[in-house]
């Protein structure tokens, strides 16, 4: 009981750390530009991931599909990193943190839905529904301000719940490897890929920045990539579905992080529509409030 109670606080600890990642973004677009963002960060992550592998006993065996479903993946993680990166420089971590972890998963339903040859039930349409009306209010389009609705952080956070949604799909199609495993190839393909076609040093070395600097490159590279992907793989390895209720606490985690560490205002429409989202997302996967209420019940237990 207690070794599971323990790795639920694990849980909420990672995910935690998943959401301090829009944060540090924030604070690390002053010193660098998103081709370096990506270099150092999956350099990073890819070098601390070895251990990891090593721990756990991993195999750095990879065959031909798997390698090409992680090229695959790097392509639009590097595509994903960039767009976020960049909505986050113009725009605000609470917004861009909630909208595009709530919105990813309704992307990878619809495409699922529109591909599969599954009649959708009622209970798919609802969960439609009420994600439409959830993003809606993140936007508030009732305000019928086309040029905050379609802002430039809007669209550059849109195509990275989707570049995100297509790797998660491209991610499911691996067969006979470890997600681990997978992992580290996405992260070293993501980091020779950017750096051979898009790194160039235009802010010097990285030796010399601050301790701000290096603080949120190591909270983006080893606290929300590394030791979040771990945990939520090992996660998933225990208790299968369970731990997708686990990332409903990230919307929320983002939004508080964004008012202590960047002043920003806490919308109500960003609150509101973050929990209609996640209501989405709960009738998508079959989660009961009851199953929700529980989990929290037993991490504040």
């Amino acid at each position: 009981m207690k070794s599971e109670k323990l790795f639920s606080l694990l849980m909420v600890l990672a995910m935690f750390c998943w959401a301090t990642s829009f944060v540090s973004a924030k604070y690390l677009a002053v010193y660098i530009n998103e081709h370096e963002l990506v270099t150092y960060r999956y350099l990073i992550t890819t070098v601390t991931m070895l251990p990891v592998l090593m721990v756990m006993k991993v195999s750095y065996k990879i065959d031909i599909k798997n390698l090409a479903i992680a090229f695959i993946c790097a392509i639009l993680l590097v595509a994903y990193t960039k767009l976020f990166f960049l909505g986050t420089k113009i725009g605000t971590a609470s917004f861009g943190g909630a909208f595009i972890t709530t919105l990813m998963p309704i992307i990878v339903f619809v495409i699922m839905l529109i591909f599969s040859r599954k009649k959708p039930t009622g209970r798919d349409w609802l969960a439609l529904l009420v994600g439409a009306v959830g993003v809606s209010t993140m936007l508030e389009v009732w305000q019928f301000d086309l040029s905050e609705i379609f802002s430039v952080a809007t669209i550059l956070f849109l195509w990275a719940a989707v570049s995100w949604a297509l790797m998660s799909i491209a991610t499911s199609q691996s067969k006979n490897v470890s997600p681990l495993l997978l992992s580290f190839y996405i992260y070293l393909v993501a980091t020779l890929f950017n750096t051979v076609f898009f790194y160039e040093n235009v802010n010097g070395s990285v030796f010399e920045m601050d301790i701000v600097f290096w603080l949120n490159m190591l909270l983006m590279a080893v606290g929300s990539t590394t030791f979040a992907a771990t945990v939520y793989v090992a996660g998933m390895q225990r208790w299968g579905s369970k731990c997708t209720v686990y990332t409903f606490l990230v919307p929320f985690f983002v939004i508080m992080l964004g008012a202590i560490f960047l002043g920003e205002a806490i919308q109500l429409s960003t609150v509101f529509g973050a929990i209609l989202t996640i209501g989405a997302l709960m009738l998508i996967n079959n989660v009961s409030l009851k199953d929700f209420m529980r989990l929290i019940k037993q991490d504040i237990g």
